[in-house]
């Protein structure tokens, strides 16, 4: 064979290299915390830009920090015993995998939490190592029989 025969495979040499990208990553997450941090923030669609976000789909999100989430349907911070929270039951403090916030966005708690059309207040935690990132979203009805999820800015912001 001579050279114009052979061809390179561009495509295959893309995905080893985003395979080796992905591998340091994961690999480095553990000792630096800048990494761990902005996976952290990515969970919590908290990231600086999209950019940022975006670079990080290649890296598998499954199991990597532990994730809880609390649904109430009272704003947080809003303390008063008059009020039961008729959510409080063994679903109201759970963990769970990959993206928290999907809670809200996918799958069947998102039926649970929203059928009844009122507003619902969702909490999220993710730790890691030390590090932890919390995040509030409010659940507001559109009136169409959808749902706008709002961020609730960070008391120290």
């Amino acid at each position: 064979m001579n050279a114009a025969q052979q061809r390179r495979d561009y495509g295959f040499i893309a995905i080893v290299i985003l395979v080796a990208i992905t591998t340091v990553w994961l690999l480095l997450m553990p000792w630096v915390t800048a990494i761990a941090s902005a996976t952290l923030n990515r969970f919590h669609l908290r990231s600086s830009s999209f950019v940022t976000w975006a670079i990080q789909f290649p890296i598998p999100s499954m199991y990597n920090f532990a994730n809880r989430f609390r649904v109430t349907d009272v704003p947080p911070g809003l303390i008063d015993p008059i009020l039961e929270n008729p959510l409080a039951d063994d679903l109201a403090n759970r963990y769970i995998n990959h993206f928290p916030s999907r809670v809200f966005t996918f799958a069947d708690l998102r039926h649970l939490y929203l059928k009844d059309g009122r507003d619902r207040w969702l909490t999220i935690q993710s730790s890691y190592r030390g590090q932890q990132v919390e995040t509030r979203m409010h659940a507001k009805p559109d009136g169409e029989g959808g749902f706008v999820l709002l961020r609730i800015p960070d008391q120290s912001q």
